[in-house]
């Protein structure tokens, strides 16, 4: 699904050959064949066009110009699955034509949006359907659609010599490999105040010198401990190449929103507390190539990832886990960001995280009795 911030990019940039508005849903089930092809014929003509990055068909807007198209919405009735989209271009093209057709909510309006990836062209039917004829290329030009010059397809070919549109598929994985789910059970610690820990003096007739330092934050880092351990959510990231040739520089960065200002933490799963010790006790730091860190210097903290370079087909795991840390129940949404050399814009996708659980409040006592179990 596109995230809403997208969306709303999208709502105020106007038709353009990379994108059109419709009211209304197309006609698709127990339509026309001259009904149905009006899908085909905008679908076709949006591949066509000369681009840099994805084009877009955003049903349930309505242009507005010189404001922001209208959110006018469809009725949920009548939805259209992506799967019979698909098999119902693709059958009649001499080439397969990468796009996707989803449906959801916006502005609590339910919309459907298809997309289309900047892809090796001209696509064209290989038998007349309703108003398509075979043979021909439809192109987009601005906000209006006709049939390409024998000297526009010249160029599509020309243009897309290099490389095609990049595609991969990102997954979002629990510490078991396992897609990660969107309902959390926790449980959400809070404490009194926290004193400075100090060691018992014993007399000098009883005990050899002891020089070690005492850990004066001992009692606080095993608050911090308790209350990492009973509220995390531990993610794992993946990005499995589908081009043909291999993405460069592949980097993701995610960020976290809570949807009411909860508070919440994120952290590389190395650097989660470990149950503390009444001494000082010095961990020294791991870096090693493509380790992710959290970046806490911008407005909101980021954690980032260099995966490098991903041959077609291949792989890749994010190194580190993603350690988060909601200190409250409610819902926290995801925001992941794709970039490489190979993608002419980055590639956003977000995941919502229903958190609940009990708050519990403890005392100073409390806290003593767990440390002592651990």
């Amino acid at each position: 699904m596109l995230p809403d911030s997208l969306l709303e990019e999208l709502r105020s940039a106007g038709e353009s050959s990379t994108l059109d508005y419709k009211a209304e849903r197309y006609k698709f089930s127990k339509a026309t064949d001259d009904e149905k092809s009006e899908l085909l014929k905008d679908i076709l003509a949006m591949a066509n066009a000369q681009r840099s990055g994805d084009a877009y068909i955003l049903m349930g807007f309505k242009e507005n110009a010189p404001y922001p198209a209208e959110v006018v919405g469809l009725p949920a009735k009548g939805a259209i699955d992506d799967s019979r989209v698909q098999e119902f271009i693709n059958l009649k093209l001499e080439s397969k034509l990468a796009f996707r057709y989803e449906e959801q909510l916006f502005d609590g309006k339910h919309i459907a949006v298809i997309t289309i990836p900047k892809q090796s062209r001209p696509f064209y039917v290989t038998k007349t359907f309703g108003k398509v004829e075979a043979n021909t290329v439809y192109l987009r030009r601005g906000s209006s659609t006709g049939i390409a010059t024998p000297r526009e397809i010249y160029r599509m070919g020309v243009a897309d010599q290099s490389k095609g549109e990049a595609h991969f598929d990102l997954q979002v994985l629990d510490h078991e490999n396992q897609p990660l789910g969107e309902h959390f059970e926790r449980t959400f610690l809070t404490f009194d105040e926290i004193p400075d820990y100090r060691r018992a003096q014993l007399s000098a007739f009883m005990t050899a010198p002891n020089y070690t330092s005492a850990n004066r934050n001992y009692w606080r880092d095993g608050a911090d401990y308790h209350q990492s351990k009973n509220s995390l959510i531990r993610i794992r990231l993946a990005l499995t190449n589908r081009s043909d040739f291999s993405l460069t520089g592949t980097k993701l960065e995610v960020t976290w929103t809570a949807d009411d200002g909860q508070p919440f933490k994120m952290l590389t799963a190395d650097d989660l507390p470990d149950l503390p010790s009444d001494e000082w006790n010095f961990r020294a730091a791991i870096v090693g190539d493509g380790a992710a860190e959290v970046d806490e210097d911008g407005p909101v903290p980021v954690y980032q990832c260099t995966l490098g370079s991903v041959k077609p087909g291949e792989c890749r795991r994010v190194d580190e886990d993603m350690a988060f840390l909601p200190m409250k129940p409610g819902e926290f949404t995801m925001h992941v960001r794709v970039l490489a050399n190979e993608i002419s814009a980055p590639h956003a996708m977000e995941r919502v995280l229903t958190v609940e659980g009990e708050c519990r409040h403890l005392s100073f006592d409390d806290l003593q009795e767990l440390l002592d179990e651990d």
